[in-house]
Formats: C-alpha cells, structure tokens, sequence
C-alpha cells in the first residue's frame, strides 16, 4: 500500500512539473508574440500610409520591363507605363528605405522583382506589404534592355536644342545632361536627365519626348486646393528649377510654372496662395504676383508702390475682387484684385507680422505677432481676441474655419471658438516651439505641425486624444510649413515635397 501510494506520489509528480512548465512556456511565447506584434506595428508603417511627391529632375539610374520603366531619382523612385503612357504612383515613403539615397535600379523583365542600391545597401522590394527588405547580393535578372550611349543626332523638344555629346540646352542657356540612356526590347530610348528629368525617344526618329513628372522645387511653403488641382509653391533654395506647380491629384499629372524665364515672373520665394474665380495671387518676399486662371501667365505684381506696407507678403485672403495680403509687418486691402488699386488697412497693425487670415462672413481674422484680431473691414473696426484660457495670450500663428468653429493655434495648444455661441474649448496638449505653424481641420480631426512633425487631435471622440506623426511613420521631414485636409487624405507641405497621408487608414491603430 505505501510502495503504491509512493508509486503514485512520483507519478503525479513527474506529470505535474512538465505541465507547468508548458503552461509557462505558452505564456511567455503569448507574451513574446504579443511583444512582437507591438514592435511590428511600430516599426512598419500601415499600407498606404504615405506617399511623396518631390523634384524628380535629377536621374540616377534607369530599369525597363516588358511594361514599366523605374527611373532612381534624388527624390525617390518613379514609374512609368509604357502601355498606357502615363506615370503610376511613386514608390516613396515606403518603409525601409532613404527614398533620396536610391543610386541604382534593377528589374526582372515582367517587372515582378525590383531591385535598388543605396549608398551602403541592397534592397528588394516587396509589393504586397509596400516595403524593401535589405538583401545580401543581387539575384540574376532576366532584361532584355542595354545601356546605349546618347545618338550624335537628335530632334529636340521645342525650346531646346541638342547638343551631340548628349545635352539638351534651353533658351535660358541651361544645360541638361543626358545622365543615363537605355535601349528596350522594341528598340525604344528611355533617357534620364540631370535636372530635366525622364525623356524618352524612338531609336529611328530620334525624336525626343520629354516625360515631366513631379515638383519644381523641393520645399512647399504653400498647398491651395480648388476642386481639381492642387497649386503648389515654395522658397527656392538651392533648386535649378522654381515656380510653381500644378497637380491633378486623380490623374497623377503635373503641369508647372517656371520662375526665372521672364521678368514677368522673377524667381522668388512664394510664402502663400489664394485663388478666385479668375485668378490665382501668390504672396512673395517681392510683392503679390496675380496669374491668369486658364492661360496660367503672370497678368500682374503687386509692389510697395502699389500701396503695400511691405513687399514681403505672408497670408492671403480672398473677397470677390478684393485681396487682404498679411505682410511681415502690417496688414493690407486691395481694392480691387486689378487694374487701378486703392490701399487700406488697420492702422494699428503697423509694425506686427500677420502669419494667417481667415474670412468669417463679413470680418476678417488675424494672427497676428501680438495676438489674434478681428476685423470689421466694412466698419474698420478692429477687436483683440481676448482668450480665457491664455492659450492665444501674445502671439498667434495660425487660423482655420471649420463649420461653425474657428480654430487658432499658437506655440502653447490650440483653442476652439464657437462662433455662435462664443464658447471657448482650449487644448494644450498640441504645442510647439518653432516661429511658425500649419493646421487643418475637418470634424473629426485637427491637425497641427509640431517640432517633430504633426500632432493629430482626434476631437470628436467622448475623451479626445493626440497621437504626434514623424518620420518614423513615413513623414520625409519634421519641417511642415502646410496641412490641407481633403476627404481621407491629409496633404503635407514640408521642405522634402508634398506628401499624401492616409490619416483615416485603417490599418493604423491610433
């Protein structure tokens, strides 16, 4: 009886101790898994999440495929369909990977498998979860293009002329080399340039098409959305190139207005954009530049002799004919939009920057270096905006309406006006400590640029929250100078281009 029971004792001992430990070995793992799951969703960014649009002037390396051509360019790596000649979406922001260190591409022949080399690394690129994974070596490819050098004659683009050492040079006297020049299987030039971007020609005319795709300049101070387009603009910096762009975002096509070529249209730096119903104005460092709508010429330029306080316009605002233009130190109406101007304004904004104007009915909203103001602009009435909550206590950066609320932004938070009831909600939790601020709102979000990259309030929820955007999440830079919402995209003006945002995407888990 005892040997049994002691047969027994042993016996549950020795099922016992396994047990345990595989419930503690499955415990762990769940947690482990858990960990790994967490870690992964940070470290990936959701499908779709961003895209970004750049100068895509400057080619580094060209792959074709029986449909694609992939050009490696400074801002990122483009895609164009020969089939139905057209560019599809860029494959930037894409996690993994410096978009602007791609050096070199390659390509099997059916365009499955794409290959790139950084500075330092190989990388494949896995479509289904939109990323590159880093590789050890490059696999043998199946292509059927070989490098070619440029033909000693070509017929040059109008406005160009061809130079048989592979250049184009235009009327300005700028030269484009001829960076990289390939040759398909149907005997088709595919050529990319330095600083003109992608070109292609047929192996018999030699008739050169040139392929315009992408940004003028990098940095986009301004992003104005009508109902098609997207009129983009910005500081010059160091690009050949400047202007402003045009984008249809639904059809992926770009269309620019270069600066420089005229005296008509100087390169400049473009602060802001405000458009009517025949005109779109560009607030500059040298006055108010006004284009035509449908020939997109440059009809007029606004100066200090025209009445303004000063020639460095910061905000636009738009009324019929009339334009408010916030300068760097004052505020001014124009009256009308062309022809002969009459000038006026409030006097005791002399001396004050106004950083953003907001039209609400019939006044106008200021923020200003000194505050938030509204103005009675039939009455010239001018009220300080005297904030509760101190959150607009001096300086006051940024202003949008949404509906029924007027949003202000400061470096302390944001604040939201009803402007029916004149209640006030504050919301310290979106700070900042740069000089300037963009925000955008909708009624479920706002948005505002932040020293990292963007603060997204999520407002509308019972308990509202904020979750801070960087580039770890996709984002080419901290440095936002606009936001614009536009239904389930947010679109971001930084100094590396303009960048689509999925902000309702609903793999992300906020």
């Amino acid at each position: 009886m005892d040997k049994r029971l002691k047969h027994t004792k042993i016996n549950s001992s020795k099922k016992a101790v396994p047990l345990v430990l595989a419930i503690g070995y499955i415990f762990v793992s769940l947690l482990l898994f858990s960990h790994l799951l967490s870690s992964q969703a940070f470290a990936f960014n959701p499908k779709g999440q961003t895209v970004t649009f750049s100068d895509f002037s400057f080619i580094r390396d060209i792959a074709s495929t029986n449909n694609r051509v992939f050009f490696a360019t400074t801002g990122g790596l483009i895609v164009y369909n020969k089939f139905s000649e057209s560019w599809e979406q860029p494959l930037t922001g894409k996690y993994g990977i410096d978009d602007n260190d791609i050096r070199r591409v390659w390509a099997d022949h059916f365009g499955q498998d794409i290959y790139v080399q950084s500075s330092t690394e190989l990388f494949k690129y896995d479509s289904l979860v939109e990323r590159w994974y880093q590789i050890s070596e490059l696999p043998q490819l199946l292509s059927e293009q070989k490098v070619v050098a440029p033909p000693k004659v070509m017929f040059a683009p109008k406005g160009f002329n061809y130079l048989n050492d592979g250049r184009l040079v235009d009327q300005e006297g700028r030269y484009y080399t001829f960076n990289n020049t390939i040759e398909d299987a149907t005997g088709t030039l595919w050529i990319g340039t330095w600083g003109l971007g992608a070109a292609t020609a047929s192996g018999t005319s030699g008739h050169i098409d040139l392929l315009p795709y992408g940004l003028l300049q990098n940095r986009v101070n301004a992003i104005l959305m009508d109902e098609e387009f997207l009129w983009l603009a910005g500081a010059i910096i160091d690009n050949y190139r400047s202007g402003i762009t045009i984008f249809d975002p639904e059809y992926n096509e770009f269309e620019h207005i270069e600066s420089g070529l005229s005296r008509d249209f100087p390169a400049l730096d473009i602060n802001c954009l405000a458009s009517n119903e025949n005109f779109v104005f560009a607030g500059s460092e040298l006055g108010i530049m006004v284009f035509d709508r449908q020939t997109l010429q440059p009809v007029d330029r606004l100066k200090r002799r025209d009445g303004l306080t000063d020639e460095n316009v910061l905000s636009l605002a738009i009324r019929g004919d009339s334009i408010f233009a916030g300068t760097a130190s004052g505020l001014n109406l124009i009256l009308p939009a062309t022809d002969s101007q009459r000038v006026t304004g409030p006097a005791e904004l002399f001396g004050q920057i106004i950083y953003d104007l907001e039209l609400v009915d019939t006044t106008l909203w200021i923020a200003a270096s000194r505050g938030a103001y509204r103005w009675f602009f039939t009455t010239g009435k001018l009220q300080l905006f005297q904030d509760p909550h101190l959150i607009i206590f001096s300086k006051c950066l940024a202003i949008e309406r949404w509906q029924e609320f007027l949003w202000l932004a400061s470096s302390d938070g944001l604040l939201r006006l009803n402007l029916k009831t004149g209640q006030t909600e504050p919301y310290r939790s979106v700070t900042i400590d740069r000089n300037y601020r963009a925000l955008a709102v909708n009624d479920t979000i706002a948005v505002a640029s932040s020293s990292l990259g963007f603060t997204m309030l999520f407002h509308d929820n019972p308990k509202p929250y904020t979750r801070e955007f960087t580039t770890d999440d996709g984002l080419p830079s901290s440095y936002i100078f606009d936001l614009k919402l536009q239904g389930d995209y947010l679109w971001i003006g930084s100094d590396k281009g303009l960048t689509r945002f999925l902000w309702n995407n609903p793999s992300r888990v906020d």
